[in-house]
This record gives C-alpha cells, sequence and structure tokens, in this order.
C-alpha cells in the first residue's frame, strides 16, 4: 500500500464507514497536509476518528484536525445563512434562484458540513443584472464584472459568484455546445451530473481538480444512477468532447470508491495513473501575485496541460484554443493576471 491507497482508504471510510487500510509507518503529517490541499481534510476526520487508538495520528496533529473539521462545519453553516438571506431576497421580487454545486452537493455527503467548498454560486434564469442590481441596492454590496460567465461579489465574508451562464461560453469554443444542452435540462438530474462533469473538465484543464471533486462526483452519480437519462449524458460526454475524461475520472472513482454508475470506467490503467497523480499533487504550484511573472507562470501552465486540453476538449484543436483564449482575455483584460 502507498500514500494514494492511504489517501482514498480514509476518504472511502469517512463516506460509507469501510474499515480503513493503512500502513504502519504512515507520515501523519504529510497525509494531513495533502488532505488540507484536496479539500477532504474534515471529511476525512470521520475515519481517523474511528481508528483504534494505536493507528491513531499523534495527539499534536489530532488536536489541529478537528479544528480543520470544525472551521469547516462552522463556515458550511455561515454559508447557508447566506444563501438563504440572497434567496429570500430574490424571491420577494420574483426571481428564481437555482444554487450551483456547494451546498447542493453537500447535501449528498453523509454529513453536509463536511463538505469543504468556498464560492457561493448561483444561477438567476437570465435575470441575474436584476439580481444584482437588488444585491446592490439591498445588500450594500459592490459587483464586479471582470469574468465571462458571472459577476462577483462579496457579502458577509462570502464571495458570491451570479452566473449569466453555466459554463464560460468564450472558451473553449465547444462550451457553447454543452451550454445549451444544459439549458435545455436544467434543473434536473441530468442537468446535475453534465454540469459538474463540464466544470470539473475546465477547472483540470485550465490547472487541476482535488480529490474533493471526485467525491462530489462519486456522489452525484450514484445518487442519481436511475432518474437521470444517462443516454443524454453519454451524448453530451460525447458532443463536448470530453470522453477520454469522463471514462478516466469514472474509473478512478469505480475503482477508488466502488462507484456504481451507466458511464464506462476501463480507461487505461497508465492514464488514470496519470490522472490521479495530478489530482492529488497537482503539477505546478500557484503564482498569485498580480504581475508579469504571473503571466509568464499561466504560459507555462497553458503548455504543461496540453495533454489535458487533448483530454477534455477534443473538438477544439490547439490552435482554435489559443486563439479562443487570447480573444476572450482580450476583451476581459484583468483576467490576464488575475485569478477568475
Amino acid at each position: 500500500m502507498d500514500e494514494r491507497d492511504a489517501i482514498f482508504s480514509l476518504v472511502r471510510s469517512s463516506l460509507d464507514g469501510t474499515e480503513s487500510a493503512l500502513p504502519d509507518n504512515m507520515d501523519w503529517r504529510r497525509l494531513f497536509a495533502l488532505l488540507q490541499q484536496n479539500h477532504v481534510a474534515a471529511l476525512a476526520s470521520e475515519a481517523v476518528g474511528r481508528l483504534p487508538e494505536k493507528q491513531k495520528p499523534p495527539r499534536s496533529l489530532l488536536i489541529p484536525w478537528l479544528s480543520e473539521r470544525e472551521k469547516a462545519a462552522s463556515w458550511y453553516h455561515h454559508q447557508l445563512d447566506v444563501q438563504h438571506e440572497i434567496e429570500s431576497l430574490m424571491h420577494q421580487h420574483g426571481i428564481e434562484t437555482l444554487v450551483l454545486k456547494g451546498s447542493r452537493l453537500a447535501q449528498l455527503y453523509p454529513q453536509p458540513e463536511l463538505r469543504e467548498f468556498s464560492d457561493l454560486d448561483l444561477y438567476f434564469y437570465h435575470r441575474h443584472n436584476e439580481a444584482d442590481a437588488l444585491a446592490e441596492k439591498h445588500l450594500g454590496v459592490a459587483i464586479s464584472n471582470d469574468a465571462h460567465h458571472h459577476s462577483k461579489y462579496d457579502f458577509r465574508g462570502v464571495t458570491v459568484e451570479s452566473h449569466y451562464d453555466f459554463v464560460n461560453t468564450h472558451y473553449p469554443p465547444s462550451n457553447r455546445r454543452h451550454e445549451t444542452l444544459l439549458k435545455e435540462e436544467a434543473p434536473s438530474p441530468t442537468f446535475e451530473l453534465l454540469f459538474l462533469l463540464r466544470h470539473m473538465a475546465g477547472h483540470f484543464a485550465a490547472s487541476r481538480i482535488t480529490l474533493r471533486d471526485l467525491v462530489d462526483w462519486h456522489l452525484l452519480s450514484t445518487a442519481h444512477r436511475t432518474d437521470a437519462d444517462w443516454d443524454k449524458v453519454s451524448k453530451g460526454i460525447k458532443e463536448s468532447g470530453m470522453e477520454g475524461f469522463a471514462e478516466a475520472l469514472n474509473t478512478i472513482v469505480h475503482h477508488r470508491f466502488g462507484t456504481d454508475n451507466p458511464l464506462p470506467h476501463y480507461a487505461d490503467s497508465t492514464l488514470v495513473h496519470r490522472i490521479e497523480n495530478d489530482i492529488l499533487y497537482g503539477n505546478l504550484a500557484d503564482h498569485k501575485e498580480e504581475t508579469l511573472r504571473r503571466l509568464l507562470w499561466k504560459l507555462r501552465r497553458y503548455r504543461t496541460n496540453r495533454w489535458k486540453h487533448q483530454l477534455v476538449y477534443q473538438h477544439d484543436p490547439a490552435w482554435r484554443l489559443f486563439f479562443a483564449s487570447l480573444t476572450a482575455h482580450a476583451a476581459k483584460p484583468r483576467s490576464i493576471l488575475h485569478k477568475m
């Protein structure tokens, strides 16, 4: 058993109560750091708490681990309060709100408050301008429009993203077709699956996804095993050119968590291993300063992630992706240096 096996074992144990399998010489501090980076430290605390005393991490680590759990739970309840306040405001003015990811996915977890998340993503069915105006007037927030497919504001310490569309229709070009499909299906289990897959695919191609994203896909696809239109899901995956990514992702969750859904799970083992490593460890440390060095770092990241682009954007040739990226950044110049 290697480090990766131990990480997946702890997370699976936290989800379904199976016994954790851990090596005798477990480096707990490194494991804890990796779980934090993958946004599943709070979730994994469930399995850690059930370990026999002789297998548990040292007490000096258990205390910060418990703190991580309490922090996640506190933030979850704060996010819910903010979400409900915004939903209530919009309801009073006849605007329907669809919550994307976040607390919606958290409801699938054994303990929702242990799903770690940051931003609050909301969709107002083509009434985002009205929703933003209401937020400015009644919540006293300042709206930022620096991103292509959502505005953004801070309310009570929570970053709220008000989506114009479900995926960025400016980049990559194949997103436009997927957006049409998402709008036809929303809200429904089929929409939830297609939205989450494309959202993860975009983050995977641009930078990375984390173990939390794998858990989300495992729980969502299991929850909708019988009530989603899986033929439409398969067709949407194919039309968007992300068959290789979806099959590899599904292979990982099938092997690691026992996920049972109708999608294929027989991806090449070398590719699966490479993606697992990328998810758990990443490939490039983030450069956060908004300077010319960040632009150079972004160009390096773009080149390094070419293999991901080929896996996720099979219908978008490299030249088309590059020029679409230039056009998108030119329309929103702040996105060149800023992390959107």
